[in-house]
């Protein structure tokens, strides 16, 4: 079975036509016609996880965030793309497209955290998908308490969270560096007392101090790191005769102290 065929099942489940308009996502690195000898998931391709795979005997890497994501000027010796092409190991992603898509990656961020979505919290596509969640919990939680449940929820080391005593049981999740300007102002529109992201930047904790909105940033990689398991199993269902792995090399690149 050629590459190719896998880059078909990507567009698929997360069509590369709906992922935002700044994103590279689909096929960016190798040969498609070559034919596929196990297939590597990661959420970053780096020069571990192109030495795993390689080892491994997957010429084909699947990321969620696109190694190639403006346009090239050079390739430096330090660059994944450049190892990529010398071990002739293949490169494709499912970013933007996979947060929206139904199973990706926030559905996977709810099923980790134990919330149900009521509703999308930004509709970006005519069939009603787009970026994000608003969740009903049945009981309350405070800031600290969301946060902690966030910290075992997805076994990390630590999380941020907005200092206030504000009451809890509607929350906006977002993947990844999901707040900006209009996600703030959607989550409080639709009656969130709390955003779950990562990423959030110092001037959106200010602003939501003034708004009496809580922000918990699990971070980038917590928010995403199912997205290399969930998008192996999908993979695995589809083509149960190649092997594909999820990354076992990739971890946390901020350490804590």
């Amino acid at each position: 079975m050629k590459i190719a065929e896998i880059v078909r099942f990507l567009n698929e489940i997360a069509p590369f036509d709906t992922a935002e308009s700044y994103d590279n996502p689909g096929f960016l690195v190798g040969d498609k016609e070559q034919e596929v000898t196990g297939v590597c998931c990661c959420l970053d391709i780096t020069h571990k996880v192109i030495r795993e795979a390689d080892e491994k005997g997957a010429n084909l890497i699947v990321s969620h965030h696109p190694v190639i994501f403006s346009g090239l000027k050079n390739i430096p010796k330090w660059s994944p793309v450049r190892e990529l092409i010398e071990k002739n190991i293949s490169a494709a992603a499912v970013h933007t497209n996979f947060d929206i898509a139904d199973g990706g990656v926030n559905d996977a961020l709810l099923e980790l955290l134990g919330f149900e979505k009521k509703e999308v919290l930004e509709v970006t596509q005519k069939d009603g998908k787009g970026f994000g969640a608003v969740c009903e919990i049945p009981f309350q939680f405070t800031a600290r308490t969301l946060a902690e449940h966030c910290r075992n929820a997805l076994f990390l080391d630590g999380t941020k969270y907005q200092k206030t005593d504000i009451e809890i049981n509607r929350i906006a999740v977002c993947c990844g560096a999901g707040v900006d300007e209009k996600v703030m102002e959607l989550a409080c529109e639709k009656g969130c007392q709390a955003i779950i992201s990562g990423d959030i930047k110092h001037n959106f904790w200010i602003e939501a101090e003034n708004r009496g909105i809580a922000l918990i940033d699990a971070g980038h990689y917590g928010t995403e790191k199912s997205a290399p398991h969930r998008l192996a199993a999908l993979i695995t269902k589809k083509f149960p005769d190649i092997p594909i792995f999820s990354s076992e090399c990739e971890e946390e690149p901020c350490g804590y102290c």
